[in-house]
């Protein structure tokens, strides 16, 4: 969708209305990274409506805003009472994104920005239904780094393999685990490892035939799949430290990132937004369905 000339380019416009972003510490919601990302979608597809499935504090509405000053949006979360930003003229709804009518929106002229943990799985319904043509999802982690299903993990034929980890310090998790143990939820296709610190379970792949027709239909539909790239180099160890360190992790040679925007030494940034750089970058993508 982007060569690198064009992304370049565009940083330096980007970054001319980040600076002036009105919520400094953005932590749970999109970073420089997806953020730019999504002011180069925003303006490549140029949509006449827009929805976004989770809200948080309103960095995203806000860039929206800032970018089509004239689309309708639509801000949509279970949850509106950790918003800072709100704008008169956004529709906010308290619903998830499947409990109402989309009928009336032009699907060709309509983006859905998923930004809500929401299993991609449990969206594939309500896209079919709606026969919505443009999405961006933002955590779009591989295989072995999410709990849930990904665009990224469909498109690229993975089935889900979930990790939990439980410190023993953390009473109520803790609880939680001990009852699910007595009343035998772990068979033995689920792997328990007993750490001196935390316990970590493993759960086998699992996929019933329904699902992954859901997914081959999926993908026959899909014209465009495309995953923006880190604007400089992907630090795997940077992002993960906290699991890596916390949980004896090995660093995963399955995390596979598109190459940078821009090579080591060829941009300099703030010491605040090069650390936003490192806790951050998850694949975003943009996909276009026929």
């Amino acid at each position: 969708m982007f060569n690198k000339s064009y992304l370049k380019k565009n940083l330096h416009y980007f970054l001319e209305i980040y600076k002036k972003r009105p919520i400094k510490n953005n932590q749970s919601g999109m970073k420089i990274d997806h953020c730019f990302a999504l002011f180069c979608f925003l303006k490549k597809i140029k949509p006449k409506h827009i929805i976004e499935s989770g809200v948080w504090k309103g960095q995203t509405t806000w860039l929206i805003k800032e970018v089509l000053k004239n689309s309708e949006v639509f801000s949509v979360d279970i949850d509106l009472s950790n918003r800072e930003v709100i704008y008169d003229d956004v529709k906010y709804l308290n619903k998830d994104i499947t409990q109402y009518n989309w009928s009336k929106l032009d699907k060709n002229k309509t983006l859905i920005i998923f930004d809500d943990h929401v299993c991609f799985s449990k969206r594939l319904n309500f896209l079919k239904k709606n026969n919505f043509k443009h999405i961006i999802f933002d955590d779009n982690l591989p295989n072995h780094h999410i709990s849930y299903y990904t665009p990224k993990m469909i498109y690229e034929k993975q089935y889900l393999i979930k990790k939990e980890f439980i410190k023993y310090s953390n009473i109520y998790r803790l609880i939680k685990f001990i009852i699910r143990y007595f009343k035998k939820e772990f068979t033995n296709n689920i792997k328990l490892d007993f750490n001196l610190q935390f316990i970590k379970i493993t759960y086998p792949k699992k996929i019933n035939k329904s699902l992954k027709k859901k997914f081959f239909l999926l993908r026959k539909k899909i014209k465009i799949y495309y995953e923006f790239p880190p604007i400089k180099k992907f630090d795997y160890e940077k992002r993960f430290k906290k699991i890596l360190n916390n949980f004896n992790e090995e660093i995963s040679n399955t995390y596979n990132v598109q190459k940078p925007i821009f090579n080591k030494n060829e941009i300099i940034l703030s010491k605040e937004l090069t650390n936003e750089l490192n806790a951050q970058y998850s694949n975003i993508c943009y996909i276009n369905l026929n």
